[in-house]
């Protein structure tokens, strides 16, 4: 009795311990560490796109090395963790700036969610604690219908005008950047729509940062840069993507150029101006005097505009129109396509899933035709049944049935197994998807999207160049959004590296990244062809290190299939056209009903391909001009499964665009996809654009929109006599149409000649613009439904001898 009563108490004395030890272990951190974290920039970020942080860790004890983990959740359909080590001696305070891929609504909202975690040691094997300071992640959100801009300049305040101004109705959000809030890492940049550069030194930003500058406009982005003193030598790791190389200075003493609409009118008579030299590439889109005022140059998937003035000239921020002039040549920019912008609250990271990657997810399987199950079953039964019993009785074994007929039955069933999933079992699969623009520099930007199919269960480690890939976890359809994203997949960068771990893998699951790429000196397609009476020949040049097992050329709505082509070689091409002019792809004429049951896997892939580059290239900010495309089944990035070998397949299509061919002569008749339609929003939204099998359907709110259509460059504008302009409506009077003067912006309303039916027959020509271009402006009212298909447009005419 007396042993039993000190074991008791030696049993309480232990027990007593242990939990101090496990207190005092729970609490370790919580003593000794302060989170403090700075979202954005001044605290906002725009709604699923990528951000940057600034956290600050305060130690209070002794020394802490461990890992902070960030949840984040871009769209419904991604998320995961972005993992910091941190490295805090004791009585310190350290702050570490990086970027994770954005937030949603959903992760936002619920206020009861942590979404900072901090281990001790190593997340993967170290002990999460808790701490003192900022448990979650709660950025001011700005929503995807608002524009955001960043501004550039030593003295913003020069530049309330560009505050001021609204896009498409809805208000612009302009945020300041610095050297000391400027991203250093690719994702951080996606929050902007637009960046303005004016009177700022570029070259006092860090490599990297001019690095993540110059990679954000290849991959969208729209950055405007103002005139300055020597400014070609402040640019950095732009400077050659401006479309003017400044010159002297000089003042300019009439302003009538600044007037574009009725309501906007120059209150100032003169303006200080650099006067610039056009570079080659790039396109004038106002000038005063023969001085260019505004050009533009396309660069990458993005567009860089310049004004010969600066854009905090105290003679413009005096003007009380500023900002209506300066929306108005926002108006003009394209769209930024990867971000999706003008495709109301989506994501493009769900875009790229849904109209992409998730056909990535599917991988060849061994499966047997009914009759040869039928066969295998009859077989088995011969040989069990009459067979086998009649061996037996010959031999005198009966008695050893009971473990040969089981034994054969295992054999039968593991032989049928093994080869149906041989593949399966061996090594996990990783699938790769690309969709590329080719530039004429050989560089190349798009997007990605890469999905391993797993061999066993366990942790996966996808490992990527984190300069050519911005990826994000996809989560699985069954599991999406929510919270504890970090239980999901985690991201660790290193200077060169990307690692998205997807943690607890199941057997035989998949598991995609997707995101945007983008590679130097890749490679590009060398046309030199010629066409002549509806046939286009001559050849086309490989000059990338890949095979390409189909090359097409693209014009309007129709794809032509010109060849395969080996790398390095040159390609044949002599291929008859069903029209005399090449002009800008319009809509996917392949595009069928999802996944019918008698389409390959590869041909459901090569549709959904060309379906999301059709849409890249009506959002591009080239002129009328068809392509070149090609699929190849290369290697174009690197992907791997860490510690493990995985077999691979391979599907990318690679696009460029190059110029029409010759000169047309004699009348010609253009209807809409050889007219390169295109739409931007006045005062209005654009909710979607379908651009199904060519006919231009669209989402749009009630408002005001801008259409352009353009001449395909085959025709000599300085020859062109237009006689006669046609639409046909389809919206039963939805849409109210009005021709604009390209010189004066005054408007012309078109009224319908017969039902559904406009018609201009006369000076034609007055509308058509210096880049071949005739603009309209359209209203539409439809009291909700937002659903419109745009007028199909007849012009006719004649190219002059």
């Amino acid at each position: 009795m007396h042993v039993n009563r000190w074991g008791k108490v030696l049993f309480v004395v232990c027990l007593g311990i242990l939990m101090f030890l496990f207190i005092e272990d729970t609490t370790l951190a919580k003593g000794q560490i302060k989170i403090s974290v700075e979202e954005g920039i001044d605290g906002k970020v725009k709604e699923g796109r990528g951000f940057p942080l600034k956290v600050t860790v305060e130690n209070t004890g002794s020394d802490f090395k461990g890992d902070l983990l960030f949840d984040y959740a871009p769209s419904y359909q991604t998320g995961g963790a972005r993992a910091l080590s941190i490295d805090v001696p004791a009585n310190s305070e350290r702050t570490y700036t990086f970027s994770i891929p954005g937030f949603n609504d959903e992760i936002r909202h619920n206020s009861n969610l942590q979404t900072i975690h901090l281990f001790e040691g190593s997340w993967e094997n170290g002990k999460e604690v808790t701490f003192k300071g900022d448990k979650r992640l709660t950025p001011n959100f700005i929503y995807t219908n608002n524009t955001t801009i960043g501004l550039l300049s030593e003295n913003p305040d020069r530049l309330k005008g560009i505050k001021g101004s609204t896009m498409g109705g809805n208000r612009v959000e302009a945020l300041t950047l610095s050297k000391d809030t400027f991203p250093e890492e690719q994702g951080g940049l996606q929050m902007f729509d637009y960046i303005v550069l004016d009177q700022f030194n570029v070259t006092g930003l860090s490599q990297e940062q001019q690095g993540v500058l110059k990679s954000w406009v290849e991959n969208g982005g729209v950055l405007f840069i103002g005139a300055a003193p020597h400014l070609e030598d402040t640019l950095g790791s732009v400077a050659d993507m401006a479309p003017l190389s400044q010159q002297e200075e000089a003042t300019l003493s009439d302003t009538s150029s600044f007037n574009v609409k009725k309501n906007i009118k120059a209150s100032f008579s003169s303006l200080s101006v650099f006067e610039g030299k056009v570079k080659q590439e790039a396109e004038v889109v106002a000038e005063q005097g023969g001085i260019p005022i505004v050009a533009k140059s396309a660069r990458g998937l993005g567009e860089v505009w310049q004004t010969t003035f600066s854009l905090g000239d105290p003679a413009l921020n005096e003007w009380e129109d500023y900002d209506e002039w300066f929306a108005n040549m926002l108006s003009k920019t394209e769209p930024y396509f990867l971000l999706g912008q003008n495709n109301g609250d989506q994501s493009f990271l769900e875009r790229i899933y849904y109209e992409v990657a998730d056909s990535n997810e599917l991988f060849p399987s061994t499966n047997f035709k009914v009759s040869t199950l039928v066969i295998i079953l009859l077989l088995y039964l011969v040989i069990i049944v009459p067979i086998l019993y009649f061996l037996l009785r010959k031999m005198d074994k009966r008695e050893q049935a009971w473990w040969i007929i089981p034994a054969i039955s295992i054999l039968v069933s593991s032989g049928i197994f093994i080869t149906g999933a041989k593949d399966r079992i061996s090594k996990p699969h990783l699938n790769q998807m690309n969709i590329l623009k080719v530039e004429d520099d050989r560089s190349a930007h798009g997007i990605s999207a890469f999905t391993a199919l797993s061999n066993t269960g366990g942790d996966y480690d996808f490992v990527s160049d984190r300069n050519h890939l911005e990826l994000t976890p996809a989560r699985m359809r069954n599991n999406p959004g929510g919270g504890n994203q970090y239980k999901f997949a985690v991201e660790e960068l290193n200077k060169d590296q990307r690692t998205i771990t997807f943690r607890d893998v199941e057997y035989w699951s998949t598991r995609t990244v997707l995101g945007t790429g983008e590679k130097e000196d890749l490679g590009k397609f060398i046309p030199e062809l010629n066409m002549k009476d509806k046939t286009i020949s001559g050849t086309i040049q490989n000059d990338f290190p890949y095979d390409f097992t189909d090359v097409y050329i693209w014009s309007g709505s129709r794809i032509y299939r010109v060849g395969e082509v080996k790398a390095g070689k040159t390609l044949s091409v002599d291929k008859k056209l069903s029209t005399d002019y090449l002009s800008s792809p319009i809509g996917n004429p392949n595009m069928s009903a999802p996944f019918p049951n008698q389409q390959s896997m590869k041909q459901q892939k090569k549709e959904r391909l060309e379906n999301f580059a059709s849409q890249m290239i009506s959002s591009d900010n080239e002129t009328n001009s068809p392509v070149i495309f090609g699929y190849t089944e290369a290697e174009v990035f690197d992907m791997s499964i860490k510690n493990k070998v995985s077999k691979s397949e391979n599907f990318s299509l690679l696009y460029q665009h190059f110029p029409s061919l010759g000169t047309y002569k004699g009348a010609f008749t253009l209807r809409s996809e050889q007219l390169d339609p295109d739409v931007k929003p006045v005062d209005g939204q654009i909710i979607e654009h379908y651009s199904h099998s060519g006919a231009d359907e669209m989402g749009l709110e009630d408002g005001t929109y801008e259409m352009t259509i353009q001449l395909p460059k085959q025709i000599d504008l300085s020859k062109v006599a237009l006689h006669s302009l046609n639409m046909t409506l389809h919206s039963g009077g939805v849409l109210k149409f009005s021709l604009v003067e390209p010189y004066t912006g005054e408007k012309f309303p078109l009224e319908e000649t017969s039902a559904g039916a406009l018609e201009v027959n006369e000076n034609v020509n007055n509308y058509l613009n210096g880049n071949g271009e005739i603009v309209f402006e359209f209203e539409k009212r439809s009291q909700g439904d937002p659903f419109v298909r745009l007028p199909a447009i007849v012009l006719k005419g004649e190219v002059q001898p």
